[in-house]
């Protein structure tokens, strides 16, 4: 727990999901799955080695496969609750899912609103849907400390446009901001 200035505050300690599969390939993977690489399992279980003397009350965590199988790597022998939430599930990039990237963003192509155009969801939807989930575990767990396992899209645009001051710039593969 923490406490500043006599109010206590929920610590989120938010983590992108190990390398898949589609990462390896350049595949885009929004809401699409893929498994976890045999590097994204150790990225996983080696994150959880760096946090073991860090305590959570509990862990939400995007219900793709990917993320749900690094909590459970990263908190292996733990008696820590995870809750799976579609609310922090990856940006949608509609018919761009499983696309190589490369095909997609070729010739420095960016899409600086986001995907509705082609039936996925703009960054400003990614940004509301996972702000409103944090906040909703922020009211629902006031004093403790909060695992989230989600995704890099989900993570860099909540945090680059919403909240700023709580996250590290970096959204690599097992990477965590507190």
């Amino acid at each position: 727990m923490r406490q500043k200035e006599g109010i206590y505050m929920t610590h989120f300690y938010i983590v992108r999901h190990g390398e898949t599969m589609f990462n390896v390939k350049g595949r885009i993977q929004g809401w699409c799955d893929s498994p976890l690489t045999k590097l994204g399992v150790s990225q996983a279980k080696e994150l959880g080695k760096k946090l073991k003397n860090d305590s959570f009350d509990v862990c939400f965590c995007s219900t793709s496969e990917r993320a749900m199988d690094t909590a459970q790597y990263i908190l292996e022998n733990r008696d820590v609750k995870i809750i799976s939430s579609k609310q922090l599930k990856e940006q949608c990039f509609g018919d761009f899912e499983a696309e190589k990237s490369s095909n997609i963003f070729k010739d420095g192509i960016k899409y600086s609103e986001g995907y509705r155009f082609c039936g996925g969801e703009n960054h400003s939807d990614v940004i509301e849907r996972v702000t409103n989930e944090l906040k909703k575990i922020a009211s629902e767990y006031p004093n403790a400390n909060v695992l989230v396992v989600c995704h890099g899209s989900a993570i860099k645009h909540t945090c680059k446009l919403s909240m700023s001051w709580i996250c590290q710039r970096t959204t690599d593969n097992s990477s965590f901001s507190s």
